[in-house]
This record gives structure tokens, C-alpha cells and sequence, in this order.
């Protein structure tokens, strides 16, 4: 399965050290929750999340949710909206930089897949299958955050594999 050490129920996926964890083209993500933000009056120094050599917190102003990672000894920041589509936001350690989650996952397809069936048991709005390479995309209600729906399609019967999409980044014409 494309989901890290999951210690407690699936619909709540959480590591043993505090982060959730996820799995996108063969690189482990570290989910950076909106459920877990401090209000701007708290201070911005209070962790949410912490693992080994990694900490993580989040806070909101105005019109914007900040995201600081420190990892290694080095700080990252980012800054999502508050609401919408691009709103969650995940940190890739491998490459030192965040990515925005999109509002579908990918589940690969097998023998018996079953995708119509699997995507009503997630919880999932749509989907579109690719029957000829092999993989189909759910798309997701604005209330059920990626991760989670990682981890429901982990759980259905045959353990399909999912995974996480991420938003490509921008690009920069020269």
C-alpha cells in the first residue's frame, strides 16, 4: 500500500511519531494538516508535529495558512488559502519543498478491480478510468481530505493500491 505506518484508525492516519504520511510517485510525503493549525493569536513557535530530525507547524493570517517545516536544521515556509482546492499542502523532505495536494487520488487497477464500487465506498464524487493503462482517478468531496481517502482504499477488499496526486508545478519559460 502507498500509505505510511498508519497507528490509528484509517479515516485519522497518523505515524507512530505524530505525522501522516504519503506516498507519491515513489517519494514519502509528509502531510501537512489544516486540522492542526493555530490561530494567529497563538504563537507560531508552538509545534504541531514532530518526528525524527522534523518539525512541522501551521498558523493562519488573514486570508492565508502558513506552513513551517524545519527539517535537518533548515526552515521551509509556505503559504496555501485558507479555503479551496489548493488549500492542502503536503512537504517533500527528498526534495526540500511543498506541493499541493490535489482533490483526487490515483488507484491503481488490477484483475478484479472494481472502481465504480470502489469510488461509492470511499466516499468519492467521480470517477475516470483509464482501463488501458491500468489506473483510475477518484475525485474527492471538498470534506475528505486525500490522505484519507488513501487510507479508506487501503482498507477496501483486495487492499488496491492509491496514492496521493499533486499539483504540477508552474512552468517557468526562458
Amino acid at each position: 500500500m502507498l500509505y505510511g505506518p498508519i497507528s490509528q484508525a484509517a479515516d485519522d492516519p497518523v505515524a507512530g511519531d505524530g505525522l501522516h504520511r504519503v506516498v507519491s510517485g515513489g517519494h514519502e510525503l509528509i502531510v501537512l494538516d489544516p486540522r492542526r493549525v493555530a490561530s494567529s493569536a497563538e504563537s507560531p513557535s508552538a509545534e504541531d508535529s514532530q518526528g525524527a530530525g522534523f518539525s512541522a507547524r501551521s498558523y493562519e493570517t488573514g486570508s492565508r495558512r502558513i506552513h513551517v517545516v524545519t527539517y535537518e536544521g533548515k526552515t521551509y515556509r509556505a503559504a496555501t488559502p485558507l479555503e479551496g482546492p489548493f488549500s492542502r499542502a503536503v512537504f517533500d523532505p527528498a526534495r526540500r519543498r511543498f506541493w499541493s495536494l490535489l482533490p483526487s487520488i490515483r488507484v491503481e487497477l488490477g484483475e478484479d478491480a472494481q472502481p465504480e464500487a470502489w469510488a461509492d465506498a470511499i466516499g468519492a464524487v467521480g470517477v475516470t478510468v483509464f482501463e488501458r493503462l491500468g489506473f483510475a482517478i477518484f475525485h474527492l468531496p471538498a470534506d475528505l481530505h486525500p490522505a484519507q481517502a488513501v487510507a479508506r482504499v487501503g482498507d477496501l477488499p483486495g487492499e488496491p493500491v492509491a496514492e496521493v496526486r499533486l499539483r504540477a508545478p508552474r512552468i517557468e519559460w526562458k
